[in-house]
């Protein structure tokens, strides 16, 4: 989409706080809109959409934003979300943990589980929503780092701010095609670096080597499709059964893990342009089973393979396909 503003200066007075409410909920996910003052001073949102990433700005007086349980239930797709506040002071609640952030802050949080967001005064947000099927992170990973208050100045998070202000300026619509899907792949990579930079705790730090291994020896071997948990495990120096809860305490199990990553490797390869067969790019990736490949690619991310090419290269829309059916 192009670059748009919405903004409650456009309508009367008494159409202004429903006319809000509908807004945020179809710019970013449906939630609990309250203006916390007798009469909503004025609001708005900037919006635009890159690739699969939805980037926002929005501004007005004191709120509370409150995501449900019932209106997670009701969701049609999962975002793990930053927001860089820009103005004003906020309490961030999600997961059992408070953050308050300032200007120059970021947090992040997910939109499948309740949360919070109430603001002191008059605030100002960036915010980044990108779909969390497109994330090669566990549950738990994501889970880990909710509601902590993030120094935009320092580490990886200073990255986040000048970034986020760039993609404000991008025209959706004029990025099209591989560049668009340049730009996801970028705003993933970034989300992942953010949540992987929270430290460990020092007792932790042994499992996470022993983990971090392991991961590194996968994304070596993706191609042999007769890759193992004891292969793994005996290039780590280490048993099966403790490479298993190693993968289990990360919130996934060994073998969810490598077709997770065979998967976003297989996404990113069909986004890009190229004659090579769909069966071709799945058994480069250790998938040589095309039924299979298409079953699990499909359950995965919503589209056959085909529609992934057809809608990232601009070759033409691809037919859904029937629910039953496969490529």
């Amino acid at each position: 989409m192009a670059i748009s503003t919405i903004d409650t200066a456009t309508v009367a007075d008494a159409d202004r706080l429903e006319f809000w409410r509908s807004t945020v909920c179809d710019q970013f996910v449906p939630l609990a809109v309250d203006p916390l003052e007798s009469r909503m001073s004025r609001a708005r949102v900037h919006a635009t959409t890159v690739g699969d990433t939805l980037i926002r700005r929005i501004e007005g007086g004191p709120h509370r934003f409150h995501r449900t349980s019932s209106l997670v239930r009701r969701a049609d797709e999962d975002y793990l979300q930053i927001a860089v506040a820009r103005q004003g002071t906020t309490l961030v609640v999600q997961d059992g943990r408070e953050a308050v952030i300032g200007p120059g802050d970021l947090v992040v949080y997910d939109s499948s589980r309740p949360f919070v967001f109430e603001t002191s005064g008059p605030f100002a947000y960036s915010v980044c929503l990108f779909p969390t099927r497109l994330l090669p992170l566990t549950r738990a990973e994501m889970t880990r780092v909710t509601a902590i208050r993030f120094d935009g100045r320092y580490g990886v998070a200073a990255m986040v701010p000048p970034f986020l202000s760039a993609l404000h300026r991008l025209d959706g619509e004029a990025l099209v095609g591989p560049a668009a899907e340049a730009m996801t792949q970028s705003v993933g990579d970034l989300l992942v670096a953010l949540v992987r930079s929270v430290p460990v705790q020092q007792q932790e730090s042994t499992t996470h080597l022993h983990l971090d291994r392991a991961r590194a020896y996968v994304a070596r071997h993706l191609a042999d499709p007769d890759l193992a948990p004891s292969q793994i495990a005996a290039a780590c120096a280490i048993s099966t059964s403790y490479l298993h809860r190693l993968f289990r305490g990360s919130g996934t199990s060994v073998v969810e893990y490598v077709r997770e990553q065979r998967l976003q490797r297989c996404w990113r390869a069909l986004g890009e342009p190229g004659d090579v067969s769909i069966g071709a790019v799945a058994a480069r990736h250790g998938l040589p089973d095309h039924a299979h490949f298409c079953r699990i690619f499909r359950a995965r991310f919503g589209m056959t393979p085909s529609q992934r090419r057809a809608a990232a290269t601009g070759s033409g829309a691809a037919e859904p396909s029937a629910p039953r059916s496969l490529e």
